[in-house]
């Protein structure tokens, strides 16, 4: 040991170490640093590690030590750092150890098996900055003598048995940034002292027994925001007893980015002063008593995209007579729309899209005779349509994709000042009306023609029958208005039999052997057009809750030409990325707009023999997470389609880049998101498992195995293709790289990973958070299992979008569960 008595600084983490660490490391006199953590040591540690003089910090994190802590009967000054997180050590702390260390600033033992009480000593490490006792066993109070640790900046002991009410002078530790207190069995009223505590950036005192009001001293804490060492941050108080009002102080942490009081027995109404947090992201208010405040003047509530995970209150009908705008879009709101929604009289727009709404919808509201703004879609609302007769200033009405039956009601023709109607992906079934509103007559010809501000229209997917007008504004309607119908009939310019006695008697099935063939349907549409739209930062102009209700943009035909102008002859400046299809550009027209181009490569055998029908289906394909084509541009040896360019750039991008970032909540959001852009295409071509057609146009590494030997591909195949991109977005591996050569393939490395080895596959970005790097672990390890269902060998075996989306949702409700308790 000669020289190596010399040695100051050891560090052998991140290896494959096995066995008891050698008691001869006790003769490293000269030793000031010690890291021996991520490896695989077991058996206990003694106290002889301790007996280094110089010793400053030790780090055993992650490995599986057992045993008892030891204790330490004589003064060690020079430790500052222990670090024994992640193993399997078990008793007490010991009672005296921490007499033995005066200038100790960091103590991490969290995620063991430790039991009973914080021993007094512990209270006079008058120098300890961060304390992390989280996920063991420890019992007992918080003492008061915590008032002593004024130097702490951080305390985790969430995920412990800790009773009792928290000391008053827990208010004294004016240093504290992090403090969580989390899944306990705390009691009592929650400390005004904490108002104190004015540099806190997260204050967790979530599953516990807190009950009264919550003190107006937090609008002390106007620090609330993001943590340096939480994913997740802010002010969580969830799964209490606490009651009375929420205070309107909470507002003043104008950095807020969290804020979850969800099951509680609050009461009253949600403060108007919470509409200041512009910076909230999350935002839980659910299984509690509160309504939503009413004033004389108010006149907007925009709560959307916040997960507020409620049911509406009947009494949102006593909010305001002069309330104009209500958006509620893509706030978890579950239940039925209340009956009083009709009593919000002057009501302009009202939006309730992207939520988990059941039942009806209620027939009071046809009484809101002021709305021109009606979004309703993407809920699982049934029953059918009521009248909408009284709404004579409607321009725009989306019931799309719910489960709504029955027929459509005649009273929607009498609004004549209607431009946008969507209707699709639901069950209505029927004729369409001879006549809408007033205008009755036996035939159709001129009733729907008086429509005359009707820009669109998509009564497609549904159990329709009979003519489809000829006049007014349905000369300007393609056949994807019409798609996949029980027996409708028209011009066939609409891709629809003649309307003779014979024709009439057509089924939708027969129907979809004349239509489908030509549709090159979801792997070209993902691959294609295909945007994610959670990803990263944000624009920071969010998009307005009534656009995606606007018609889509007028088919315009573009000239090769003015694409070689938009790129500057296809420069390599405003190349954004090639595959096997062809290439994109970004590009610029005269008039300023900016374009996607995605020039096809024609050398692909049967590019794109029926491109014009694909694109006119394509372009009416509508669903929040698929981008729209505005345009073809299609020459004997040149095609190209035109679609709006997005500034977020490609999740290639994002993935690939060293200068982006994705964490796995952001990465879990794209993917759900892409699985409902799946779901609406295979809902809109439901027929499709019982049918095949051929593919012009696949990405190497993500087609399925038949398509290589039989050249077709079916919503199984898109299945399969989507369980790679699930394994590329969390391995940050493509399925071309060169490790995946001979028979090795991303899906094989995936597979032979679970259920034990997962660690080896994750993306390492992923696992910057130490503190919740197993709960990243599990996650993903589900995630892979569901990515290997996709990609069975046999379609048949592959998991359907259907089940796919719920397993998604199902694993991020327990992330973020998870990482709210951690």
């Amino acid at each position: 040991m000669g020289l190596l008595s010399r040695l100051e600084y050891l560090n052998l983490a991140n290896n494959h170490f096995t066995g008891t660490i050698p008691s001869s490391l006790s003769n490293l006199t000269s030793l000031y640093l010690l890291f021996l953590s991520y490896n695989a040591f077991s058996g206990s540690v003694t106290s002889s590690f301790f007996n280094l003089p110089r010793l400053q910090e030790i780090d055993l994190a992650e490995n599986m030590l057992s045993g008892p802590i030891p204790s330490i009967s004589y003064n060690m000054p020079s430790i500052q750092t222990i670090d024994l997180r992640d193993n399997e050590m078990s008793g007490e702390l010991p009672k005296n150890m921490f007499d033995h260390l005066p200038n100790l600033q960091d103590l991490k033992v969290s995620k063991n098996q430790l039991d009973g009480g914080l021993p007094s000593s512990l209270f006079q490490c008058k120098q300890l900055q961060y304390l992390s006792l989280w996920s063991n066993k420890l019992t007992g109070r918080l003492p008061t003598e915590i008032e002593n640790l004024t130097a702490l900046r951080a305390i985790y002991l969430d995920l412990n048995n800790f009773e009792g009410r928290l000391p008053l002078e827990i208010g004294n530790l004016g240093m504290l940034i992090d403090m969580a207190l989390s899944n306990n069995s705390f009691e009592g009223r929650v400390p005004l002292e904490i108002g104190n505590l004015t540099m806190l950036t997260i204050l967790y005192l979530s599953d516990n027994h807190f009950e009264g009001e919550i003190p107006s001293e937090v609008g002390n804490l106007r620090n609330l925001k993001a943590s340096s060492f939480q994913m997740f941050s802010g002010f969580f108080l969830f799964r209490n007893e606490l009651t009375g009002t929420i205070p309107s102080s909470i507002s003043n942490a104008s950095q807020l980015t969290d804020l979850d009081l969800g099951i509680n027995s609050f009461s009253g109404s949600i403060p108007k002063t919470l509409g200041n947090l512009r910076l909230l992201q999350w935002l839980n208010l659910g299984s509690n008593k509160l309504t939503i405040e009413s004033s004389e003047d108010l006149r907007t509530v925009i709560l959307s995209e916040n997960p507020l995970n409620i049911i509406l209150p009947n009494s949102i009908g006593n909010l305001s007579s002069s309330l104009e705008k209500l958006w509620l879009s893509t706030c978890n709101i579950t239940g039925n729309i209340p009956n009083s929604v009709g009593n919000l009289s002057s009501l302009v727009s009202l939006i309730l899209q992207r939520n988990e709404l059941v039942g009806p919808i209620p027939s009071t509201i046809g009484r809101l005779r002021m709305l021109q703004l009606l979004g309703l879609d993407d809920n699982r609302l049934e029953g059918p349509i009521p009248s909408v007769g009284n709404m004579k200033v409607l321009t725009q009405l989306d019931l799309s994709t719910n489960q709504l039956s029955g027929g459509i009601p005649v009273t929607i023709g009498g609004l004549k000042d209607l431009a946008d109607l969507y209707l699709a992906g639901n069950q209505l079934e029927g004729t369409i009306p001879e006549s809408f509103g007033e205008l009755f007559v036996r035939e159709i010809p001129k009733s729907l023609e008086a429509l005359s501000y009707l820009k669109y229209l998509n009564v497609s997917f549904n159990k329709l029958r009979g003519e489809v007008p000829m006049g007014g504004p349905f000369v300007n309607f393609s056949s994807a208005s019409f798609m996949s119908n029980d027996a409708l009939c028209g011009a066939t310019r609409l891709q629809l039999p003649p309307c003779d006695t014979q024709a009439q008697k057509t089924t939708s099935k027969h129907m979809l052997k004349f239509i489908l063939p030509t549709i090159g349907l979801t792997i070209l549409a993902l691959v294609l057009v295909l945007v994610w739209t959670r990803c990263g930062k944000r624009n920071a102009k969010s998009t307005p809750a009534n656009a995606e209700l606007s018609p889509l943009a007028q088919w315009r035909r573009i000239s090769e030409q003015e694409l070689i102008q938009a790129t500057d002859g296809f420069s390599l400046n405003n190349l954004l990325g090639e595959g096997s299809f062809g290439s994109v550009y970004k590009g610029k027209l005269s008039d300023g707009m900016n374009i996607a181009i995605k020039v096809l490569n024609l050398q692909v055998d049967g590019a794109f023999q029926s491109f014009d029908a694909e694109c006119e289906v394509l372009r009416n394909v509508r669903h929040r997470n698929l981008l729209k084509i505005i345009s073809i541009c299609s020459n004997t040896d040149f095609k190209a389609l035109v679609l709006e360019y997005m500034p977020n750039g490609s999740l290639e991008k994002w993935l690939h880049s060293n200068n982006h970032f994705l964490n796995i909540l952001q990465r879990l959001n794209i993917v759900i998101d892409v699985a409902s852009a799946f779901g609406y295409l295979h809902q809109a071509l439901r027929h499709g498992d019982s049918m095949t057609w051929t593919m012009t146009l696949a990405t190497t590494g993500y087609m399925a195995p038949e398509y290589g030997s039989q050249g077709i591909v079916s919503t199984s195949g898109d299945m399969y293709s989507f369980g790679i991109l699930l394994m590329e977005t969390f391995t940050r591996k493509r399925p071309t790289d060169d490790m995946f050569i001979g028979e090795m393939s991303l899906k094989d490395w995936v597979n032979a990973s679970l259920p034990h080895s997962v660690i080896d596959i994750i993306d390492p970005n992923l696992l910057r958070n130490d503190r919740d790097n197993d709960v990243v672990k599990e996650c993903i390890s589900s995630l892979m299992g569901l990515a290997v269902g996709c990609c069975a060998k046999s379609p048949k075996q592959r998991t359907n979008i259907v089940n796919v989306s719920a397993a998604l949702n199902k694993i991020k409700l327990k992330l973020l569960k998870d990482i709210g308790q951690n």
